[in-house]
């Protein structure tokens, strides 16, 4: 029987116990244990880790990537290494969640719940307003170049919005044993790489 058919979906903090003990441990570039503690998952063979015991070190464990850039997208596949929380309940360990990847679990949540709803992308850009009100205006064929070229290369999570409707069909990953990073409608940051994209258009002759 999958795991999925076994998670206990009252609560996140029961979700994230029914994951321990299913062995769904992983999410993103990151492993948790059942001994509640979390670190990079190619850090696993390392003795030599920072360790941090305050779920909020997660924050600061997320802003900046290995040379210190700073992490805007935190779904990025550039997570620092490094570092491993060691943490003393479900509650710390979804606060730390929630730190490295925002909504993540929210989101799985309300899919396993069937109350998921997803954002097409039309509707996105059509509610803009101010100096991005002009990303209405890209095209069809623009959108696709940035889902491409922004969304698949440099993001973790999985797109449940189309360009026209509001979802896609959503395919679990073969990985059993890892929590889905997932997108429900486009992020500040595409609306922000679409209105650059209609203003380089526009300005070519």
């Amino acid at each position: 029987m999958a795991p999925v058919l076994l998670l206990n979906l009252d609560t996140f903090h029961t979700l994230l116990q029914s994951c321990l003990e299913g062995e769904i441990t992983q999410i993103g570039q990151v492993t948790f244990t059942k001994g509640l503690c979390l670190f990079h998952t190619e850090d696993a063979a390392r003795s030599d880790l920072c360790v941090y015991t305050e779920p909020e070190a997660a924050g600061e464990i997320a802003r900046f990537d290995d040379v210190g850039q700073y992490r805007p997208l935190k779904s990025a596949p550039n997570l620092r290494h490094g570092w491993e929380l060691r943490l003393s309940s479900i509650k710390e360990l979804h606060v730390a969640i929630d730190f490295l990847y925002p909504a993540a679990l929210g989101l799985w949540l309300s899919l396993l719940r069937r109350q998921l709803v997803g954002t097409s992308l039309r509707r996105t850009l059509e509610r803009q307003s101010g100096m991005y009100r002009i990303a209405v205006r890209t095209t069809d064929e623009q959108a696709k170049g940035l889902i491409r070229d922004f969304c698949e290369k440099k993001c973790l999570r999985k797109i449940l919005w189309g360009i026209h409707c509001s979802a896609v069909a959503w395919q679990e990953e073969s990985n059993v044993h890892k929590i889905p990073l997932l997108c429900s409608e486009a992020c500040n940051l595409f609306v922000a790489a679409a209105r650059r994209v209609v203003k380089a258009a526009a300005a070519t002759p």
